[in-house]
């Protein structure tokens, strides 16, 4: 207990859990007097920690001149009961001081402004150019981006992350481990339920839950959310199944659908199929849907020359089929019976397609679909922790590389057409000394598209020589929904020693952890190998790595044996499917 007969009174309402917090919060600041708590559902003398419990809201102006007191702090950990208390204290004296309690160990940037009676917990970070509105609770290792703005009476629970240039209003709750994008916009009296990832914008009196959030529900002023999302879902009807398979095949229905299920990676749109689809390949969007849930599933349609039958692969990335909700209680049984039905009356023989590592539960949702196979693994660089936690992962002697190229190289952004040019001219170079195959030559009107594509943003960094002025090295980086890809990159044969690719990766690492996004993938080895040079290179920037998975589904057995004998391919190569091997040995896997 600390008194220091200097400090000012002051008294704690409600005391629940959180009050025990708000105590500690102002114990360690050692700038007021604690005399009491006042709580309205507590006996009377009972203690927390050491402080009695004094009397309730409605004695408030006798408990002042007893104890010497005009100021306090509500400390209730549920938005809209603490907003009645709140009125509740100001209609019996409206003169009543409000105080806030900020912990030593929190972390304020510049220009952040907290509003009266807001809680700010040890660990929460609060990122410059902030507004935090009155009473509001920003908990244990919450953080919010640059230019934030809590609206009164909001909060953001333990573990919640929240990107630059939010806006949260009145009375709305992030709930634990909730992560919310960049620029997005929470309406009054919301709820972003426990690890769910926000990725468009909530209507008021919405309840939000899911990977990515969906609507729950509309929810009344007051309704309760520290409870589990279970207690708000409507259960399935089990006997429902209200199934359909739809195809596909033009940019508005496919986008709309991507903006309808929310979580997807640049390697889903249809401008990227567009792009990466060659003379004889044909985008397809397969819609499957039963009871209200969704699934799309991207793939290139081939013909099989010489034959009446197709196949299907993915483009060249990390796709795989995604969903408007979590797929992993998923009964696929109807989902493999539509998909199975489609591809054998349309003469497919086989499909193939790589998943997405940081989709989930992609998996689950081919269960008894042919076979899901690991390749390997993919590194990724957690971009949403602290960005010195993030370095310290780095190996000590990458640490060594990136501060020496610092040294020689500035980084500046592509803009121009010349600056385009210039990055397409140094990855062709590369190409060239790693004696790449064929497919790897993307086309310049690829470069150009890609930079101009729907549903995803594209980055293009370039390390210039300072010395020289020369841009020696150039890197894209594709962001969407959280998720930045390393997708292409070249370094000029002079300026190998500088390592400058190095430094453009721990660049957009910086600024992928600036804009609130979740994950960096660098990618795997050659091949989805993770026990190459290659892989050796991007795992010395992080140890979290993903699991890497390829689907291959055969349709039709019998024809796929005869089409493998039919080209005479004796081999015991994994490739797939098998009876390509010969046309496609030089495409990309």
């Amino acid at each position: 207990m600390s008194t220091n007969k200097a400090n000012k009174n002051v008294v704690i309402i409600g005391a629940s859990g959180h009050a025990k917090v708000v105590i500690d919060i102002i114990e360690q600041n050692n700038e007021y007097n604690i005399i009491g708590l006042i709580d309205s559902f507590k006996p009377i003398n009972s203690k927390v920690f050491e402080y009695n419990i004094i009397g309730h809201e409605d004695e408030l102006l006798a408990l002042k001149e007893k104890y010497n007191f005009d100021t306090g702090i509500i400390a209730i950990g549920d938005n809209w009961t603490r907003k009645k208390v709140y009125k509740k204290i100001i209609d019996i004296d409206p003169n009543f001081n409000f105080i806030s309690a900020i912990h030593p160990k929190s972390i304020i940037g510049k220009n952040v402004e907290i509003g009266n009676g807001s809680v700010i917990i040890a660990g929460a970070i609060i990122n410059s150019d902030s507004k935090i509105g009155k009473f509001c609770i920003i908990n244990t290792k919450a953080s919010l981006g640059h230019d934030g703005d809590l609206k009164e009476f909001s909060s953001l629970a333990p573990n919640s992350t929240v990107g630059g240039n939010v806006k949260i209003g009145t009375c709305s709750a992030i709930c634990i481990g909730a992560n919310i994008l960049q620029d997005i916009v929470i309406g009054e009296h919301s709820i972003i339920g426990g690890a769910s990832l926000v990725n468009r914008n909530v209507d008021n009196n919405r309840l939000v839950y899911g990977i990515p959030a969906k609507v729950i529900k509309t929810i009344e002023k007051g309704e309760k959310y520290l409870y589990h999302v279970d207690d708000y879902v409507k259960p399935k009807v089990e006997n429902e199944k209200n199934t359909s398979l739809e195809v596909i095949t033009g940019k508005k229905g496919w986008d709309s659908l991507l903006n309808e299920i929310g979580l997807y990676d640049f390697y889903h749109t249809y401008d990227y199929h567009s792009l990466s689809k060659t003379e004889n390949e044909r985008p397809i969007l397969l819609k499957y849907t039963e009871n209200g849930l969704v699934i799309a599933l991207p793939l290139l349609v081939r013909d099989i020359k010489g034959t009446d039958y197709k196949d299907a692969t993915s483009v060249y990335g990390y796709a795989g089929p995604i969903s408007n909700s979590p797929l992993y209680s998923f009964d696929n049984s109807n989902f493999k019976a539509f998909l199975l039905n489609y591809f054998n009356k349309n003469n497919f023989v086989s499909i193939f397609s790589r998943l997405n590592p940081f989709i989930p539960a992609q998996s689950k949702a081919l269960t008894n679909i042919g076979s899901v196979i690991n390749k390997g693994k993919v590194v990724n660089i957690k971009v949403n922790d602290d960005i010195d936690l993030q370095r310290q992962a780095f190996q000590s002697r990458l640490k060594t590389h990136i501060n020496k190229a610092r040294r020689h190289c500035e980084i500046k952004e592509a803009t121009t057409d010349e600056e385009f040019n210039k990055f397409m001219d140094i990855y062709y170079e590369n190409m060239d000394r790693v004696n790449a195959k064929k497919s790897y030559y993307f086309s310049k009107s690829y470069f150009q598209k890609i930079v101009k594509g729907d549903g995803f943003k594209s980055i293009v960094l370039l390390a210039i020589d300072i010395e020289s002025g020369t841009t020696i090295a150039g890197s894209q980086f594709i962001i969407s929904n959280g998720i930045v890809q390393y997708h292409l990159s070249g370094t000029k044969n002079d300026f190998l020693h500088l390592t400058p690719t190095k430094l453009l990766i721990d660049e957009m690492r910086l600024i992928a952890s600036k804009m609130g996004l979740k994950y960096f993938n660098l990618g795997g080895g050659l091949g989805g190998r993770d026990d190459d040079s290659l892989f050796r290179f991007k795992s010395g920037f992080s140890k979290d790595f993903k699991d890497f998975n390829l689907w291959k589904l055969i349709t039709n057995k019998k024809v796929y044996n005869e089409l493998v004998i039919k080209r005479g391919i004796n081999t015991e190569s994994e490739y797939f499917p098998l009876y390509r091997y010969c046309d496609d040995i030089d495409v990309k896997l």
